[in-house]
């Protein structure tokens, strides 16, 4: 067979779906991809995929540059006859799914998080959601990675509930993502290393985080707060490069910059902080629990699957300093024993719960493998 992964960039592609590819390729298909062009376009090519480019703003919303990325995914399907198409994030999802009823390509996507357009409630956010209903009327199947963006469509009529059903994230390989060479040292309380990793958004809590970070510091000030992700100019919610500066220079954070091999940071820090408005299933939360290391989330879609209150890390009201310093102050104050143990308990629900190889067994036997 001939699968196309359609997403809006490579890198997406690289960290969320490599691992669904190569097991197809591994199976003997061809895998081809097809996505705007960035750094991480190359690294798929050398796996061995195969690259169709195609022209793709994320944050635009001009008719007539979408209208041209809808009429080149109609044209890449009809030239390339795919067995089927795997597509996820808004534009795919929506052009890519009416383009693959055109030209007869059966088309599966993931909701991934439903990302800035379902988090702002505008005119836009409405059209988006009468286009996912078109969309999701022509897809094979849809698959949602939590449960509240699930019930969401459903209770919006955006989705028959016979063409949709829940995957458990992108998965983690915990093979790789285990907590050999993390550090036994115990840290000094006001020395503890927290880590965001992701890319760096405005609706990833970054804003409160840096609040909380600046109350901390008054009584902490050894404490040491990482960013490791990237940088994204494509997004209306990144921050900019110049602010990220800024809080460098304040020495309220270090920038580490962009890693694909993210582990070796996750082994050198105490706890994981991610304060999202809205999630998919977080990768980034997963991966430093496979890790075994204690996690601060929100409790908002997405995040509050990855959690368990109290037992794998701590859940916090949304948009919320206060509450985010209480759970950074929380962690800070535990004993070492005490992170170990709650990260112990991490790890053993991502085993359980969000297995790499559970995920790629959903969607490889959804195309008959």
């Amino acid at each position: 067979m001939k699968i196309i992964f359609v997403s809006n960039i490579s890198w997406s592609l690289f960290n969320f779906r490599r691992g669904l590819m190569s097991e197809i390729k591994n199976r003997g298909h061809e895998v081809v991809f097809s996505a705007a062009r960035d750094d991480y376009t190359v690294r798929l090519e050398q796996l061995g995929f195969r690259y169709i480019p195609i022209s793709l703003e994320r944050k635009g919303t001009n008719i007539f540059k979408d209208l041209w990325l809808f009429l080149s995914l109609i044209r890449i399907y009809k030239k390339e006859k795919p067995d089927w198409v795997f597509q996820n994030s808004i534009k795919p999802n929506i052009y890519g799914t009416i383009a693959g009823r055109i030209a007869g390509s059966r088309c599966i996507n993931t909701v991934s998080g439903l990302g800035y357009l379902f988090i702002r409630k505008n005119f836009l956010s409405k059209f988006i959601r009468i286009l996912y209903k078109f969309a999701g009327s022509c897809a094979e199947k849809t698959f949602f990675q939590n449960k509240d963006d699930l019930q969401l469509f459903l209770d919006k009529g955006l989705i028959d509930a016979r063409k949709c059903a829940l995957v458990a994230g992108s998965g983690v390989n915990t093979d790789l993502f285990k907590p050999n060479g993390k550090k036994e040292s115990v840290s000094p309380k006001d020395g503890i290393v927290f880590l965001y990793l992701g890319r760096i958004l405005w609706d990833k809590g970054i804003g409160e985080f840096i609040e909380a970070v600046r109350i901390l510091k008054k009584d902490y000030p050894l404490m040491k707060v990482n960013f490791l992700g990237m940088i994204d100019k494509g997004n209306p919610a990144g921050v900019s490069h110049l602010q990220i500066k800024k809080w460098v220079e304040e020495g309220l954070i270090e920038y580490l910059g962009e890693e694909v091999d993210v582990r070796p940071y996750l082994a050198n820090c105490d706890c994981l902080v991610l304060p999202s408005y809205r999630e998919g299933i977080p990768k980034a939360l997963l991966e430093a629990s496979a890790m075994e290391l204690p996690v601060i989330a929100t409790d908002v879609p997405g995040c509050r699957d990855a959690v368990e209150q109290g037992i794998t890390g701590f859940l916090i009201k949304a948009r919320d300093t206060a509450a985010l310093v209480k759970a950074m102050d929380n962690v800070i104050k535990m004993t070492e024993t005490q992170r170990k143990e709650m990260g112990r308990n991490g790890r053993l629900k991502v085993i359980r719960d969000f297995s790499e190889r559970a995920v790629i067994t959903t969607y490889c036997s959804q195309i008959g493998l």
